[in-house]
């Protein structure tokens, strides 16, 4: 989403890292022979990371990442996603038109924000205006996230958001022009993002534990799938993807079964990403949302 500068050194290729409460997530990618490849990804035990930095530096230096261009992907809480409709201005005048657009409906005044945003599909939301998302985080809090990366040793050059980042994954699993329902799983936030023909045409955060409110999450999801259809206009949703990848028949994958109409999935991903490290089911768990950014086309974002 949103991007800083640029650096010279792109042959170290770019390492995405994400801040979690129980530790630090990174994931570095390289283009190998015209093809992006996951070169490595680690989960850092680390406690307090922002106020430890040295220990965080020598662990990216010790993973090989020191000096890489970096994604920072930010956690819930410190951004908000806002749909909206575009205003009519020109390209160069959507930015400064969105912030006043979206400033009674975030947290802190204009000259706090920043932004970015995300074109939806011009057949989203039939009989509606051009749809977007608006990304808005604080200023003063980006500032000192760039501060912190480059204490240890990263190049910042984007700020992401998880409903963003795993686009990256989620656009080449929905070509179809079949609904495809994606399902991330976190225990603080989760995301719903509806799929169609590779375009996001709705995303949504539960902001509660999937494991704890089961109901709930296949509720939010049977309504998800219902609006997309309904709604949106869009046709019915086929397949839901789960990730990252569940162990066993967890109670949640039951349920998506038993009471939603569509074929339900775990994604493995070791089927679709090239990769150097070897993708145990807990480096997925802890490491999907960075792994996911790491693989930003940043040709075409």
């Amino acid at each position: 989403m949103l991007r800083f500068r640029k650096k010279n050194n792109r042959s170290k290729g770019l390492v995405a890292i994400h801040l979690l409460p129980e530790g630090v997530a990174l994931a570095s990618v390289a283009s190998v022979e015209n093809q992006r490849k996951l070169t490595a990804a680690a989960f850092l035990d680390v406690s307090d990371p922002l106020n430890n930095p040295a220990a965080v530096a020598t662990s990216v230096s010790e993973a090989g990442m020191a000096n890489s261009r970096c994604s920072l992907v930010l956690s819930s809480g410190e951004y908000q996603l806002v749909l909206i409709e575009a205003p009519d201005v020109p390209k160069e005048e959507l930015k400064e038109a969105l912030l006043w657009r979206v400033k009674d409906m975030i947290q802190y005044s204009t000259d706090d924000a920043i932004i970015d945003y995300y074109e939806l599909p011009e057949d989203a939301f039939r009989g509606r205006g051009k749809m977007l998302y608006v990304v808005a985080a604080d200023r003063k809090l980006i500032a000192k996230r760039i501060s912190w990366l480059e204490s240890i040793g990263l190049f910042p050059e984007y700020i992401d958001v998880p409903e963003m980042a795993l686009l990256n994954i989620a656009e080449g699993l929905s070509e179809s022009e079949a609904g495809t329902a994606v399902l991330y799983l976190n225990e603080k936030q989760s995301v719903i993002n509806m799929m169609s023909s590779a375009g996001l045409y709705l995303s949504r955060a539960l902001s509660y534990d999937h494991s704890v409110q089961i109901d709930n999450a296949v509720l939010d999801l049977q309504r998800s799938m219902d609006y997309f259809e309904s709604q949106i206009g869009k046709p019915p949703c086929m397949r839901i993807i789960v990730m990252p990848l569940q162990v066993g028949e967890t109670p949640l994958m039951m349920e998506l079964r038993n009471n939603l109409g569509a074929d339900v999935q775990s994604l493995d991903l070791s089927d679709v990403v090239e990769s150097d490290e070897p993708l145990t089911i807990d480096l997925q768990q802890r490491c999907f949302v960075s792994i996911a950014a790491a693989l930003r086309s940043e040709e075409s974002k």
